[in-house]
């Protein structure tokens, strides 16, 4: 079980939605059993209340059963939206509580989608805030919007004024884009910019924001329109007042879902990815110019405080090494250098600057002492975007039966002689990098269980330093 990225036992986690009161954050979110369901229990919302993002106490299902929805507070009272599922529509559910834990459905308030304007197949995920520039209530929802063309996600708008009764309203946002419902909508103001959030698993799997200088658009899309890559799902945002944060969940990988794996492996990494698995928290910050930035939560940061003495060595290549600062030139060819072994839970920092027409470097995980086997972040300067790669793309039958070129990527904007820092959290399973405390990277690594950390140049010239392995 992860110590640092919560998931409850035997079971797994996905779609949170946040809730901040009493200097602790209540997280609802969707409980899933998998394999070890029984009619015996619970399912639909459970929840969790974290002050840290590292200790959580589980208060256990509320007994609402259905998907995604939102919480807001109202003269005393707490109201929930959610979703609930029939055969051939999804309906809009409200329910109402005095202390949190027990939660009464009004049944007459539940509604369908107005057939005019939308679908009637997607109809989910309703987030509902006040409006203070419209002074009315809205409701964000994962809908498709009635169109010719099957690119029909959007997320549909209904608004209200007591929260009972809700009129059907055009999309506040239907780019035609997707084919899936902009699913877990979300929507929030900082200073002058409105943000729309939203996830969607078509045309690319991911969760996107979206700005503007009115809660009614238009809707910019700023250049790197996600928060992390696609082991990062379903995230909605929540603050306790001073910081910004963004709740999603990193996958699991258990299912050979399309029968591609080589029938000789018996591993995870070239698995599908699942619904639902860990929590993972980003803090989000504003930007001068309005753009969101993604760093690791400041509380988890500083809970890695023990320093672990490192020793690097030279592997591959002519490196030039003074205790953990490391510099190498190699122009032609592919050179590496490891420090120590990596426990399950630990913290990788660093700083790397690299010179022009280098064409990669990174860090290796878990690499055996010749790094023939490793799991890499691999930045590449001349594409402008990191990669992942596991062991699987590195030998010969990998190479063959991989279907893609790179099985993780997030962009960047990468300048030569600029330092750059990093950090790397790991615990067991889960891999999460963070570059200059504005970019987030999300994966997994499952087959290779331990070895050590290093850092890579491939075909030329870069310097790393401060180099260190932290543990809590």
């Amino acid at each position: 079980m992860s110590k640092l990225f919560f998931r409850p036992k035997d079971a797994y986690v996905g779609d949170f939605i946040p809730f901040y009161e009493d200097g602790e954050f209540k997280l609802f979110y969707l409980h899933g059993w998998r394999e070890n369901y029984d009619d015996t229990k619970d399912i639909g919302w459970f929840l969790i209340s974290t002050k840290n993002f590292l200790d959580f106490k589980e208060l256990g299902a509320c007994k609402i059963q259905g998907g995604t929805g939102s919480v807001l507070k109202k003269d005393g009272i707490y109201h929930m939206f959610y979703c609930e599922f029939t055969e051939n529509m999804q309906t809009v559910c409200h329910a109402v509580s005095e202390d949190f834990e027990k939660w009464i459905k009004i049944s007459e308030d539940s509604f369908g989608p107005e057939e005019a304007i939308y679908e009637n197949t997607d109809w989910r995920d309703p987030h509902v805030f006040w409006n203070e520039d419209t002074e009315e209530y809205w409701m964000l929802i994962a809908a498709r919007a009635k169109v010719l063309s099957n690119r029909k996600g959007c997320v549909g708008l209904c608004v209200s004024k007591d929260l009972k009764k809700w009129e059907a309203k055009a999309p506040i946002y239907a780019p035609n884009l997707h084919e899936s419902a902009h699913e877990c909508p979300d929507i929030f103001k900082l200073g002058d910019w409105w943000y729309l959030i939203y996830s969607g698993y078509t045309d690319k799997f991911a969760t996107f924001y979206r700005m503007s200088k009115s809660s009614t658009g238009p809707w910019i899309t700023p250049e790197v329109d996600t928060f992390d890559g696609r082991a990062f799902y379903a995230a909605k945002s929540g603050t306790d007042g001073s910081n910004l944060y963004i709740f999603g969940w990193n996958p699991t990988k258990t299912n050979n879902m399309f029968g591609w794996n080589p029938p000789a492996y018996c591993g995870s990494d070239y698995n599908t990815w699942d619904w639902g698995g860990n929590l993972i928290v980003h803090q989000l910050v504003q930007q001068a110019d309005g753009i969101l930035t993604v760093k690791v939560p400041d509380i988890i940061d500083k809970k890695f405080n023990q320093q672990v003495p490192q020793s690097f060595t030279p592997v591959i290549g002519p490196w030039s090494i003074d205790n953990n600062e490391l510099e190498v030139s190699s122009m032609y060819s592919f050179s590496c250098a490891l420090g120590g072994e990596m426990p399950k839970l630990c913290k990788l920092e660093g700083t790397f600057k690299y010179k022009p027409h280098t064409r990669a470097l990174g860090i290796v995980l878990r690499a055996d002492e010749n790094v023939d086997k490793a799991y890499y972040f691999r930045l590449e300067p001349h594409r402008n975007r990191i990669v992942f790669r596991s062991h699987v793309m590195e030998y010969e039958e990998g190479g063959k039966t991989f279907p893609y070129e790179v099985e993780l990527e997030r962009p960047i904007n990468l300048i030569p002689n600029k330092e750059y820092s990093f950090k790397i959290f790991i615990d067991d399973t889960i891999c999460e990098f963070y570059i200059d405390d504005k970019v987030a990277f999300s994966t997994r690594i499952y087959d290779i269980k331990e070895g050590k950390w290093g850092v890579f140049v491939s075909e030329g010239e870069a310097a790393f330093k401060e180099l260190f392995l932290k543990i809590m």
